[in-house]
């Protein structure tokens, strides 16, 4: 999962310095540029869309993984719990059957 979200981190990086390099371009371009302002601005909208779908989806498995450690962490006091019942137990066992 982790794996996943620096997957997202780093597409979100490379989109941001897409958008930056298209609007430097744009911005450098003179008026009358070979570069159609109508095909930047359609681009420019892609990638930020790209980038508002991969937030949520990195915020989505962030929420999730946060979660996950969560209830691992309750898992893992109960089996901690049941690892001291099950030892007084078995010492109480051995007591009883020393006993006879």
């Amino acid at each position: 999962m982790e794996a996943q979200v620096q997957a997202l981190e780093k597409r979100a990086a490379a989109a941001e310095a897409q958008i930056e390099s298209l609007k430097a371009q744009l911005q450098k371009a003179p008026k009358g540029a070979s570069i159609p302002a109508a095909e930047v601005e359609h681009r420019l909208r892609e990638l930020q869309q790209l980038l508002h779908t991969d937030r949520e989806e990195c915020e989505t498995i962030r929420a999730e993984r946060d979660e996950l450690r969560l209830q691992n962490e309750r898992l893992q006091l109960q089996v901690s719990k049941g690892e001291y019942r099950a030892m007084h137990l078995l010492r109480t066992i051995n007591e009883l059957e020393q006993k006879k």
